[in-house]
């Protein structure tokens, strides 16, 4: 039974529903521990997973079917693309421990939002968003994305081509490693980097010939060394500060300004797992002072940033929307650290960090006063860190 077989095969164990994924030899690190014939615990978390979502929302056909569709896209997905769907299940999960009402799917008419954000980058018909959380009279819209290293799949790419090409080629066995990716700007790397793959994996190939460990690319601002192993190890230099990672990934919020409603609560809600995302290293107390960091960036310092939003995310090109305004449009950002690989219980499965926009306009801000009563259950331990910066808005 292929790995794709397999899956098609739990969802419809657990979900009783059918579906069908074409290409049937498909793989990558999500669905492959799934088909082991040894337990392991992703793959016990993961179905644990899909019973406890089957079980909560068993009673709506509609939601059944949206979360299958997912399941069925981590076997569609290439490489480290299943972070995608994965990180809509791990939140869909989490946020169905609370005492919450879900709503999985919204799709929104643009024309009922015409002062939104979506509707002034000129979105058509409709604003799609992925979970609503309904509190008392009030509604949470928020968007899942996995926090994934910007540079993974890219680099991911040019190693797989320069390795075979030493194989195939040279008869040489090679590993490719890059050091320090984690403070390098988020905007430089998204504008840059993508328009570079040719030419760093043309250099890496002749430093390959030539028998070359370094090969340090310089090129617009764009800075990487690169690491050759000829053996089946390779080591590379990791120097992690939470501060310049925040620093560095700024104005990443900018990028989802099409999420963002007028007349509700927005908050985007950013999934990690350390087999998509190195960059944070979860030790000490790192991924905390990170995020938090990163949120105030994003609530107190674009806050007072008035220049155009174009300049820094190019779904802003034909906007004069400031960067100010998105800060302003942002209710709250929800980190979710997810242990699947390593826990062993489920109050250890994840990690969240909750932060809130003092600085939000469309309604007033929320607080966690109003929120906190919400995630009062067995699991609120899984809360790490919750704050509204209301002695910390400077």
């Amino acid at each position: 039974m292929t790995d794709v077989e397999n899956l098609e095969k739990i969802i419809l164990d657990i979900f009783g529903v059918r579906k069908n994924i074409k290409n049937k030899n498909n793989t990558n690190d999500c669905i492959s521990p799934l088909n082991k014939q040894s337990l392991n615990l992703f793959s016990c978390n993961f179905l644990d997973r899909l019973s406890r979502l089957n079980r909560k929302f068993s009673s709506n056909p509609g939601e059944i079917n949206e979360i299958c569709e997912k399941v069925k896209n981590l076997g569609e997905a290439k490489n480290s693309q299943w972070a995608g769907p994965y990180s809509e299940l791990v939140a869909l999960d989490f946020f169905a421990q609370f005492n919450f009402e879900i709503d999985y799917i919204n799709i929104l008419d643009i024309n009922a939002h015409k002062k939104s954000i979506p509707y002034r980058m000129g979105q058509k018909e409709v604003i799609d968003i992925d979970i609503c959380l309904g509190a008392k009279n009030t509604k949470l819209y928020t968007d899942v994305k996995s926090f994934n290293c910007i540079h993974t799949n890219i680099f991911d790419e040019i190693f797989a081509s320069v390795e075979a090409f030493a194989f195939d080629k040279l008869g040489k066995s090679v590993l490719l490693g890059v050091d320090n990716l984690s403070s390098i700007d988020y905007i430089d790397v998204k504008n840059n980097l993508g328009a570079k793959k040719k030419t760093i994996e043309r250099n890496l190939k002749a430093a390959v010939e030539k028998n070359l460990r370094i090969f340090v690319f310089d090129s617009d601002g764009l800075v990487f060394k690169f690491r050759i192993e000829y053996s089946d190890t390779i080591s590379t230099v990791k120097e992690f500060s939470p501060f310049a990672q925040a620093e560095a990934y700024k104005y990443k919020f900018l990028d989802y300004g099409n999420k963002l409603v007028d007349d509700e609560y927005s908050l985007i809600t950013m999934v990690r797992n350390p087999w998509f995302n190195e960059e944070t290293v979860d030790f000490g107390n790192f991924n905390n002072l990170f995020y938090r960091s990163l949120s105030r960036r994003t609530f107190m310092e674009l806050l007072r940033n008035r220049g155009k939003a174009k300049n820094f995310s190019h779904g802003y090109f034909s906007t004069n929307i400031s960067v100010r305004e998105i800060s302003q449009n942002l209710a709250g950002i929800i980190f979710i650290d997810d242990y699947s690989f390593s826990a062993k219980n489920v109050d250890d499965l994840y990690g969240a960090y909750i932060y809130l926009n003092p600085n939000y306009k469309n309604k007033p801000p929320l607080t966690i006063r109003s929120l906190e009563k919400y995630f009062r259950t067995d699991r609120e331990v899984q809360i790490k860190d919750f704050d509204d910066f209301k002695w910390d808005n400077y």
